[in-house]
């Protein structure tokens, strides 16, 4: 059992049986987009050539993502990669001769740089030792086979499996993406714990789920706006908080 007395407030809970992680800025750290290196990158698979338009493309994909942001985002609706991507293929009379996998990688990796977050390997590692099961419950419009190949580029690290809001349609907080992880992994919320850097989507999720939250409070930059939100005092006792994922560890018995 652990028992955390900051503050006073005293609270007992059980080793996880499996941890579920976030993707972005938890398991990898994603500093930069840049669409434009995205969609030069698909220049060779385009055609006809003489519709490929890579300011018109620009337009149209910032002004919709400016509106998905808008209208679905605030409402926790995700809208897949796939269905943007073939609309705007739509909109500019273009076909590409990627299958869609291949589409979502080629954009996803050409556009944003990747790095492990320090210490995360080691602790995989140690979780894989102690008998820790780990998976990922990711909010991003990719699917869970395009995140699994981005993880797998730079961990050494076998996840039971992955989760996205493209494929469960809602996003984090919504409780059904976190009853889809538990479907998947056959335990009860009081079994699991979710590790994630948003306290609005994976602390205030996870806490409405009655899964044990871990807010991971790294410091990192995010290129993405989030919804704004703090630590309250009747989260606080319900939760822990990391700076570093050595300190994770510390949380177990």
């Amino acid at each position: 059992m652990h028992v955390n007395n900051q503050k006073g407030v005293f609270m007992t809970k059980n080793n996880p049986r499996m941890i579920f992680f976030d993707y972005g800025q938890t398991l990898l750290h994603e500093e930069t987009f840049d669409a434009r290196l995205a969609y030069e990158a698909f220049i060779p698979y385009l055609y006809p050539k003489k519709n490929v338009d890579i300011e018109k493309i620009l337009k149209l994909s910032s002004d919709l993502h400016q509106d998905v942001w808008r209208l679905a985002f605030a409402n926790s609706v995700e809208v897949s990669f796939a269905a943007q991507f073939s609309y705007l293929l739509d909109m500019c009379d273009l076909s590409c001769d990627l299958p869609l996998l291949e589409c979502e990688k080629l954009y996803w990796f050409s556009a944003c740089p990747a790095e492990v977050l320090p210490g995360l390997q080691e602790t995989l590692t140690e979780l894989d030792r102690r008998g820790i099961r780990t998976a990922v419950i990711s909010n991003i419009s990719y699917s869970s086979a395009a995140m699994q190949a981005r993880i797998d580029n730079h961990l050494d690290h076998k996840l039971e499996f992955i989760v996205t809001s493209s494929e469960t349609v809602l996003r984090k907080p919504e409780k059904w993406i976190f009853l889809r992880a538990l479907q998947k992994s056959g335990l009860r919320p009081e079994e699991c714990w979710h590790v994630g850097d948003d306290i609005y989507c994976d602390v205030g999720g996870a806490l409405a789920a009655g899964i044990h939250p871990v807010w991971y409070d790294s410091g990192h930059s995010c290129f993405y706006e989030r919804e704004a939100a703090e630590i309250t005092d009747e989260m606080r006792p319900q939760m822990d908080i990391i700076h570093h994922f050595s300190e994770l560890l510390d949380l177990l018995d």
